[in-house]
């Protein structure tokens, strides 16, 4: 007990620090912003994050420097906490947007960044130690700091490492990302047998006992019929997230090239004016490709290759 207590004082103390280092960036990117080109998403409401919205209207555009651009930038960087009752504290807020701080203070932007995001990684293994499972993890840290989401806390703010001429464009987008990953027999078998034995699994959620294990049966006779030289493999698209791209020219290119393409869950920090910036639109679902694989067990999205 005295152990945990002892543990748990490491994560407010990591936590205390890296507060306080988020504040210090934000208010270094904030007061020598030279554009600031961001977009305000819509609140996830409580319970969702299982769904895949059909439209995400994008509440507000703040471009230009002034003093609404400057405390959105910085609730984007500082942001690591959500109430519980008013937000989904499962899936971290999405801040895209790109931001341009004078070349000058490259070096001085990145040595901040990279002492925030060592504490990041502090933070983060203090929260794991004495854990052997997420579940755990996630519940004494709730317990500790009620309002944390720790994929907020953990992810690093990204900027343009490379010296580039010139900034071509940056563009914005949305992206449903496709999931693979190879499912082991042996693996797959436990995960199934794990449906029964584990009273949290939420594919239990409404079938008595006797239905669970009729269901055990029949996935595991399936997953005995797969040929060992055959591969079971999962597939999920992940929830649609906005994505950016940024593209840079030196004075030798023949064309452009994608120097940075990631999620843009924070706004990207570049170094230059972008020539051009293509604007994040409204995003209206549209439905994925059909998976051209024999299903194997729907519910668990298990096909065979």
């Amino acid at each position: 007990m005295s152990n945990r207590v002892t543990l748990n004082s490491y994560i407010l103390v990591n936590h205390l620090n890296l507060v306080e280092a988020l504040r210090e960036l934000a208010n270094f990117v904030c007061e020598n912003a030279l554009l600031i080109h961001m977009y305000q998403l819509p609140n996830l409401a409580v319970g969702a994050e299982d769904e895949h919205p059909k439209v995400i209207e994008i509440n507000q555009v703040l471009n230009g420097v002034d003093q609404q651009s400057k405390r959105f930038l910085k609730q984007s960087i500082t942001q690591i906490e959500i109430q519980a009752f008013e937000e989904n504290t499962y899936l971290a807020k999405r801040y895209p947007g790109v931001v341009v701080l004078p070349q000058h203070l490259k070096q001085s932007f990145s040595l901040l960044n990279d002492a925030v995001n060592k504490l990041r990684s502090d933070f983060y293994d203090s929260v794991k130690v004495g854990f052997n499972n997420r579940q755990s993890v996630h519940e004494n840290l709730h317990e500790l700091l009620p309002n944390i989401v720790l994929l907020s806390a953990t992810r690093n703010v990204r900027y343009l490492e490379c010296d580039a001429d010139e900034v071509s464009s940056v563009n914005f987008y949305w992206l449903i990302k496709k999931m693979v990953s190879h499912v082991k027999h042996d693996v797959a078998e436990k995960i199934i047998n794990d449906g029964v034995n584990k009273i949290r699994n939420s594919d239990c959620f409404g079938l008595t006992r006797d239905e669970l294990i009729e269901r055990r049966e029949k996935e595991l006779e399936l997953i005995s019929r797969v040929p060992r030289s055959s591969k079971i493999v999962e597939v999920r698209y992940a929830r649609v997230q906005p994505f950016i791209d940024v593209w840079t020219r030196n004075e030798d290119d023949s064309r452009n090239r994608r120097t940075l393409g990631v999620n843009a869950s924070l706004p990207i920090i570049v170094f230059r004016q972008p020539n051009k910036i293509y604007p994040l639109k409204d995003y209206y679902y549209k439905a994925p490709k059909p998976i051209d694989l024999p299903t194997l067990i729907s519910r668990k999205n298990w096909f065979v290759k």
